[in-house]
């Protein structure tokens, strides 16, 4: 989760709405991260959370895409400021598409129809290795789920690849 339009209340306001919808969900600290691709913005603040759910993907994609709809999700342009940005990242070590169409397609499309799992840039962005690794390595966390599903590399060795990305970890929580 992201946002750098007023992002301590959009964070805050999406955790409470996410909350609601997951019982027992827990957030990493709040992050303080520079944009990326297009840089002439404000800085963003970024969380991952970890939640259990009987949902399918498709049905959380449609509580996260709603919950974006009801803070205002409305970027002027690709990557552009955004109150909140909710993303599925994984669900277990499930691989939506197939592997192999994972593997083959260089750049999955995205959209609310399309659903691609594991998120297909989130091994090359701090912001979110960073937080996600502060979760796995919560106690137990790291055995359920210790490489990234497709690229059967380790989240630490991934995170590494990326520590030229400001990324710094702020006293909030969500």
């Amino acid at each position: 989760m992201g946002s750098n339009i007023d992002p301590e209340r959009n964070l805050r306001e999406a955790a409470q709405l996410l909350s609601q919808e997951f019982p027992g969900i827990t957030f990493s600290t709040v992050y303080k991260t520079a944009p990326q691709y297009h840089e002439d913005q404000e800085i963003f603040l970024n969380a991952v959370a970890k939640a259990q759910t009987e949902k399918d993907p498709e049905g959380i994609l449609k509580v996260l895409r709603s919950i974006e709809e009801s803070l205002g999700k409305s970027p002027p342009f690709r990557f552009g400021p955004r109150t909140i940005d909710l993303d599925l990242l994984l669900y277990g070590d499930k691989i939506l598409p197939s592997l192999q169409e994972w593997l083959t397609n260089q750049k999955l499309k995205t959209s609310n129809s399309k659903l691609v799992v594991p998120h297909e840039r989130m091994h090359e962005r701090r912001f979110v290795l960073e937080p996600l690794c502060e979760l796995l390595n919560t106690v137990g966390a790291r055995h359920a789920l210790p490489l990234h599903p497709v690229l059967q590399e380790s989240w630490d060795s991934l995170l590494s690849k990326t520590l030229d990305q400001s990324c710094d970890r702020m006293r909030l929580s969500l």
